[in-house]
Parts: structure tokens; sequence; C-alpha cells
């Protein structure tokens, strides 16, 4: 489990410094990188400045909500959980996240989800705001969810450390 960890600190890591590198190379390194002068001698965008703000927008408009539910019956690390591990079925919920990127930008290859025990379910695709609300909907009624009402309360005698009501999926740690 410890090997699973350190795997997605690194998958983590790595997507933050991607992610820096592509908003580094896409800052314009000058004006006259960024602009062009015309025929008549008026001003304009250049072509790879504008490419970069469809491109970019393009990504705004093309989100995609999903969740990672875990593929069989086992102890799955938990972000928020005291001893880090958190007992969930087969088909229960992990997390919810949204990405641009697809599975496969996200790190959720098919390689990645058999290491670790996981599937990627896609809900829809929409807007940066609609997947960023649709999101928050499906986090916020996660206690109330069948799968985490038939755990015990945490305090309850059939309650273990790895296994009771949860407020988040053990993959999440706040609402978005």
């Amino acid at each position: 489990m410890e090997a699973s960890k350190n795997h997605l600190y690194f998958l983590f890591a790595l997507g933050l410094l991607c992610s820096g590198f592509l908003m580094l190379m896409s800052l314009p390194k000058s004006w006259e990188a960024s602009v062009q002068q015309n025929e008549d001698g008026s001003y304009s965008l250049s072509k790879a400045r504008q490419e970069a703000i469809d491109q970019k927008k393009e990504r705004i408009l093309q989100q995609e909500v999903y969740m990672l539910v875990a593929a069989e019956n086992g102890i799955y690390f938990c972000k928020h959980c005291v001893n880090q591990n958190f007992f969930l079925y087969k088909g229960e919920v992990y997390k919810y996240g949204t990405t641009g990127n697809g599975k496969n930008g996200r790190g959720y290859s098919e390689s990645w989800q058999m290491q670790n025990k996981l599937v990627f379910v896609h809900l829809g695709f929409g807007d940066e705001s609609t997947v960023k609300i649709k999101q928050a909907e499906l986090l916020g009624v996660y206690p109330l969810l069948p799968e985490n009402m038939s755990r015990p309360n945490k305090g309850d005698f059939k309650s273990k450390p790895h296994w009771h009501r949860l407020v988040l999926p053990p993959g999440n740690t706040k609402l978005d």
C-alpha cells in the first residue's frame, strides 16, 4: 500500500511539474513574439499567440466530470482517514473529479487503474463551470449515498478504523 501511496504522490508531482512547464511555455517571451505587424501598419496577435488563446478557451469549454470506483473489495488509500486506509466494496466511489485532459492525461491510464484497483467512469462533459458544479453536487450528497449510509457511524460498536460513514469519498479531501 505504501508503494501505491508513493506512486500517487509521484504522479501528482509530475502533473504539477508538467502543468507549470506548459504554463511557462505558453507565456509570451516578448511583445514581438505575441504580435505581428500587418501590411497596413496595424498590429494583430501572432498566429502562435492566437492558437494558444484558442486552445485555452477549448480546454475551458471541454471539461469532463468523472468518478473512480473500486474494482474489487479491498483496502484503499484514504487521504482524510486517520489511519489512511479505508475498505471499499467493488463498485463503491473512491473519488469524484474533473479534468480537461481525459483519463490518460489526468494520469489514470489502464495500467494505473489496474495497479490501484480502480476504474475510471465518465459521468459527463461540459464547460468548466458546469462540470465543477456537478462535481460539487456529487461530493455534497456523498454522505447520503446508500453505500455510505450502509456503513456504521464512526462511534458505533460495528464500526472499524477503516470502515464507517464518511463525509467525502476516500480519494477526495474537499468539495473540489
